[in-house]
């Protein structure tokens, strides 16, 4: 009770630090209330206005130049520039198979979509067009999970010379399926470009890899789907998830080496 002693000095002195203290925390509090409320402004402004679909076509060129550059191929963003057909703009990215493929200089077009009220058959017109004004033997459309067209998979599938998949920028589990894909889009390419007889063994090989593939996908998405909405013996399924994972993941690195085996017409 006494002011001038040690103790009430001492607990002036802690109360003080104590206010500071509290003073700081809720200045710090309301600057990250406030940097949060504007990302999370901005991100809703985002995927109201077409900047979300622009970030969603970055993102999956991205990842398009990272596994190219794996590959030995080179990976170009050609969303800017117009190509053989006259103020077209098809084709987001082109992915050129390298001089020591099977198919040196075969191309794939890549075309990103994050915008709803896209149909498969409005994306395989949109990919066939894309195909056409870059020159590309083989089209890889690329389905933002967010606003793909009900009744999409989240697998691998191909009709023709086009591969789709559905793809989550955000989940990192889906990178799998963007991976297969491009893989599938690059035996496709060589299938459609190599046609000598002696490679006729390594075309059946490529042909059973790309079925087990779609197979595996569809697989995969399935069994993840019951997963996420089944309690009940999720611990079993998930180790079916993984088992296919891990299947699939075996599976492409087969289909590339195959691919990597083979040589160039005339050598």
């Amino acid at each position: 009770d006494e002011e001038a002693s040690a103790l009430a000095r001492m607990k002036r002195e802690l109360v003080g630090i104590l206010q500071t203290h509290n003073t700081t925390n809720t200045a710090f509090q309301e600057e990250v209330k406030v940097a949060l409320a504007k990302m999370t402004a901005r991100r809703e402004e985002a995927e109201r206005s077409t900047r979300h679909g622009v970030a969603f076509e970055d993102a999956v060129c991205e990842f398009i130049e990272q596994r190219a550059q794996q590959c030995g191929d080179i990976a170009t963003r050609t969303g800017f520039t117009t190509g053989l057909i006259k103020n077209n703009k098809k084709g987001d990215c082109v992915v050129e198979l390298s001089p020591d493929s099977a198919a040196p200089g075969a191309r794939v077009v890549v075309e990103a979509k994050e915008e709803a009220g896209y149909t498969i058959a409005k994306a395989r017109a949109e990919i066939e067009s894309a195909r056409e004004n870059r020159g590309a033997q083989i089209g890889l459309f690329v389905f933002s999970k967010h606003t793909a067209p009900s009744g999409v998979d989240e697998g691998v599938f191909h009709f023709g010379n086009d591969v789709f998949v559905v793809w989550d920028a955000e989940d990192a589990t889906t990178d799998l399926q963007l991976k297969i894909a491009l893989t599938l889009a690059r035996a496709l390419c060589i299938r459609v470009e190599q046609t000598n007889q002696a490679h006729d063994e390594d075309f059946q090989e490529i042909t059973k890899a790309i079925l087990e593939i779609e197979k595996q996908s569809e697989m995969l998405s399935e069994v993840t789907r019951s997963a996420e909405t089944i309690q009940n013996g999720s611990e079993k399924i998930l180790e079916r998830v993984r088992k296919t994972r891990n299947s699939l993941e075996r599976q492409v690195e087969i289909l590339q080496a195959r691919i990597g085996q083979l040589k160039p017409s005339g050598q």
